[in-house]
C-alpha cells in the first residue's frame, strides 16, 4: 500500500472517531455509541503506538492529538 493511501485511511478513521466520540458524549446512556467510541480509541491507540515505535511523524496521519481528551 502506498504511503498516501495509508495516510488517507488513517485520517478517515480519525475523523470518524471524532464523530463517534461526540455522539457518545452527547448521550452517556447510549451504550452502543460508548462502545463504538471505545473501539475507535483502541484502534487509534494501537496505530499511534506503532507509528511512534517506527519514529514516524504523527502529524502526517492527523494523530498528533491526545486521544484521552477526545473520549
Amino acid at each position: 500500500m502506498k504511503d498516501l493511501e495509508f495516510q488517507y485511511i488513517i485520517e478517515r478513521i480519525v475523523d470518524n472517531a471524532k464523530d463517534a466520540f461526540d455522539d457518545a458524549k452527547a448521550n452517556r446512556n447510549d451504550y452502543f455509541n460508548l462502545g463504538k467510541s471505545l473501539a475507535y480509541y483502541e484502534v487509534l491507540d494501537i496505530i499511534k503506538n506503532e507509528l511512534i515505535v517506527r519514529d514516524i511523524d504523527l502529524a502526517d496521519y492527523k494523530l498528533d492529538i491526545d486521544l484521552e481528551r477526545l473520549i
